[in-house]
């Protein structure tokens, strides 16, 4: 019998990665499959004591069955941790119940619409029978796509003795669980699921069975399944070691994105195996039975991971450990909203899954990959696109992250230096020079759409990059990563890849951009896409102000390009045509002219944004939702709201209860959970709104309320190195600095003052337009 003696006190987690790197070696493989059963019997059970009773281990000494006298242990395999019966408690979180627990007593008829738990290295549709790892891809270039894990945690209960039960089920995003509550006349069954947002590499289930009476005469039994799926066709074993209680599975994934760039890649999934029976023993008033996935191309980091959560687990603090990190994100950045219960939710389940296929810090070992449209817990062969990067990350989704969480931020923008290398490649294989950064990537960073046209012609995505390298150094002025992070040698390198790519017009003696694919992929092969030719010049004006704010000097083509850089307008019709050959009335896909205001800042006439917006508004006829959120954003520019609202709306067709996931489409299908229509909707919260813009100098602001609300809250916006909150109600606006690195002012032009903002002291205005600016030390 595996013994795990040695994590009965965290302290010793190093005899435990010890002895279990051991256990691997001991024990040979089994075909015993994944699952045993555990019959407990009804005899008191061996219960190992953590600590002193009545002392660290906050319980009393176990004379009988009373509620004064009660044992409550935590196990895991055959071993019992005694333990505070209120160890499973977690601190309370943050946020509003109501807007943050959605319960229901039902499964969603729809199995694509269950929630995902991840935290940014692991991630897992609940009941799923997939488990993904950032960055472990399978397949042969454009053929690249997340390599299936079959799930080890997609625990169902079957069946509870007794029967009577009422049942509940929640996915708890304030707490980051899901889970399902079992009530029965004097007792409980509880079944949590997690991925662990401290000890990265688990995702934790716990099987909590109680006894809430004082005189139990029978047994409380339940019966588990784990849908496991088929074999994973991305993976080939080469080791697997079943202990009865642990499986360890080691192996390679079966072909190499790029093998010239990397070779496969290993990966090792160290489980617990899961009883197809559990039942709470006699003597025992609680027991709460543990179950860890650990994930990673390290097998001694998957023992490690494991081990790590066994210790958390044995001292009664895994949960409360777990909840408390996602307790301190929420705290450091959020929206609310009040008036509207369904705006709220939708806040904060956008908040949630994008957050949850982040890390919240960096593995130098292996580093985050991005952020795809379907988030970590999607993108398998052919499904929701595959796990790829896309300027979804960089033009929907790193904004609303960025200005609530600038050290996400900074890991998102990370993923791009990451590949910078690669990306040099693909520009000079297409014979340009700089840096081109492919319209779909994975693991190596080259090309892996499998749309020959999108890969080839949809260059703006290089642009797209750019502006978030941008914005990230607007909101932080972070000289340090330019210089020792090598975000100027990228932006520099995108901006001469565009100096490259243009052509000039004898004629007009203005540059060209030819043979492009526009945001509209319905049209491709254009020449002077006015999305495309206008983040091209902004990308060249990165590369200046870059270049000046490191104490370097730029190529003196580059500002002569961007002044010079030919954007297509009809001067009659005073509106931006699409492309070189456009006419009104053709229909577009999404968003794409219209975002030459915002997020391109383009600061165009009023007249002609009205224009832009009117035109295209009605040739857009199913736009996915981000679309609506950057219409909507234009409107409340222009100052109307009723029109704003109504577009507004729109962007919440997509999501679908009771989990609020979004669909790609507003009739449920495409991509799913799509984390590129969050990023869109949470844009038109905080830019429109919030009225937020980043600017070289300051933070401006413009703030409403959304539709329905009577107040506006953003908790923690993140601006040079302070925090602020920003509160918003029918009449007036607060503006509260949280955290002061540097000195920071708010400006009211309406009123023509600038104030100090002071640490923790509230400065409210009526509502109007407004900007924060810093002075760095």
């Amino acid at each position: 019998m595996v013994s795990i003696q040695g994590v009965m006190m965290a302290g010793f987690l190093t005899l435990v990665v010890t002895t279990m790197m051991l256990l691997l070696h001991t024990y040979g493989h089994r075909d015993t499959g994944n699952v045993v059963s555990w019959m407990d019997s009804r005899k008191s059970p061996d219960v190992h004591l953590i600590g002193s009773f009545g002392q660290s281990a906050g319980v009393t000494t176990p004379h009988g069955h009373g509620s004064s006298d009660r044992i409550c242990t935590n196990r895991h395999g055959d071993t019992r941790y005694r333990v505070s019966c209120d160890a499973d408690k977690a601190p309370p979180s943050p946020l509003p119940q109501d807007a943050t627990v959605f319960e229901f007593d039902e499964y969603p008829k729809d199995e694509r619409l269950w929630p995902e738990i991840g935290n940014g290295h692991v991630a897992t549709v609940v009941k799923g029978d997939s488990m993904f790892m950032n960055g472990l891809y399978n397949g042969k270039e454009r053929d690249s796509h997340r390599a299936r894990l079959p799930s080890t945690v997609a625990v169902s209960i079957t069946s509870i003795t007794p029967s009577n039960v009422t049942k509940k089920f929640a996915l708890d995003i304030g707490r980051g669980v899901y889970y399902e509550r079992y009530d029965g006349d004097g007792f409980y069954v509880e079944l949590r699921m997690y991925a662990h947002r401290v000890v990265t590499s688990v995702i934790a289930i716990e099987l909590i069975i109680a006894d809430t009476s004082d005189n139990r005469n029978s047994d409380v039994a339940v019966t588990l399944h784990v849908n496991n799926g088929t074999a994973s066709d991305d993976i080939t074993w080469t080791k697997v070691d079943d202990s009865g209680q642990i499986t360890s599975k080691s192996g390679y994934t079966k072909e190499a994105e790029y093998f010239a760039v990397a070779p496969v890649t290993p990966v090792t999934v160290f489980s617990s195996n899961i009883p197809s029976r559990a039942s709470l023993p006699g003597g025992i008033s609680k027991e709460d039975v543990v179950f860890f996935t650990s994930i990673s191309t390290d097998k001694s980091k998957a023992i490690d991971g494991f081990n790590q959560a066994m210790a958390l687990m044995s001292n009664g603090t895994l949960y409360s450990s777990h909840v408390a990190a996602w307790g301190d994100l929420w705290e450091k950045g959020r929206v609310d909203v009040e008036g509207n219960l369904t705006l709220a939710r939708i806040n904060y389940a956008c908040l949630y899954y994008l957050t949850s296929s982040l890390p919240l810090k960096e593995d130098a070992a292996w580093p985050f990959v991005g952020l795809s449209p379907g988030g970590l817990a999607h993108g398998a062969r052919g499904k929701d696109y595959n796990g790829h990067v896309f300027w979804d990350q960089s033009t929907w989704m790193f904004p609303p992250i960025m200005m609530l969480h600038a050290d996400l931020g900074r890991t998102v923008v990370g993923t791009r230096i990451r590949t910078l290398k690669t990306a040099q490649m693909l520009a000079n294989s297409t014979g340009y020079r700089g840096a081109r950064f492919p319209w779909e990537s994975a693991f190596t960073g080259m090309e892996t759409s499998p749309s020959e046209a999108c890969g080839d012609l949809e260059q703006h995505i290089t642009g797209d990059v750019s502006l978030t390298f941008r914005q990230y150094l607007q909101l932080t002025n972070d000289t340090d990563f330019l210089t020792l992070g090598r975000g100027l040698d990228a932006i520099t390198n995108m901006a001469e890849f565009w100096a490259s790519r243009v052509v000039r017009n004898t004629t007009t003696n203005l540059w060209e951009i030819h043979g492009v694919m526009p945001p509209d992929e319905y049209h491709y092969n254009v020449s002077n896409s006015v999305y495309t030719n206008t983040i091209a010049k902004l990308s060249l004006l990165t590369g200046v102000y870059s270049s000046k704010m490191a104490g370097q000097v730029a190529p003196d083509n580059w500002q002569d390009i961007a002044d010079n850089m030919y954007i297509p307008f009809d001067d009659k019709l005073q509106y931006h045509p699409e492309f070189d050959t456009y006419k009104i009335g053709t229909v577009v896909k999404q968003a794409d002219a219209v975002m030459l205001e915002f997020p391109l800042m383009s600061q165009l006439p009023q007249h002609v944004l009205r224009n832009d917006v009117t035109i295209y508004e009605k040739v857009t006829p199913g736009g996915p939702a981000m679309t609506w959120g950057i219409f909507a954003i234009n409107w409340l520019q222009l100052g109307d709201k009723v029109k704003a609202d109504s577009l507004f709306q729109r962007t919440i067709l997509n999501v679908q209860k009771p989990f609020y996931i979004w669909t790609e489409n507003a009739d449920g299908s495409g991509a799913v959970n799509f984390h590129t229509g969050m990023g869109g909707y949470l844009q038109a919260v905080i830019f429109g709104y919030g009225g937020f813009r980043i600017e070289d100098t300051q933070l401006a602001f413009n703030p409403n309320l959304p539709p329905s609300t009577t107040r506006l809250s953003i908790t923690g916006l993140d601006y040079g190195g302070n925090s602020v909150d920003l509160a918003v109600d029918a009449t007036n606006m607060t503006v509260t600095a949280t955290s002061l690195a540097n000195p920071m002012t708010v400006t009211v032009f309406g009123l023509g003052v600038t104030d100090n903002l002071l640490l923790n002291q509230p400065r409210t205005y009526a509502r109007q337009r407004a900007a924060l600016r810093i002075t760095f030390k």
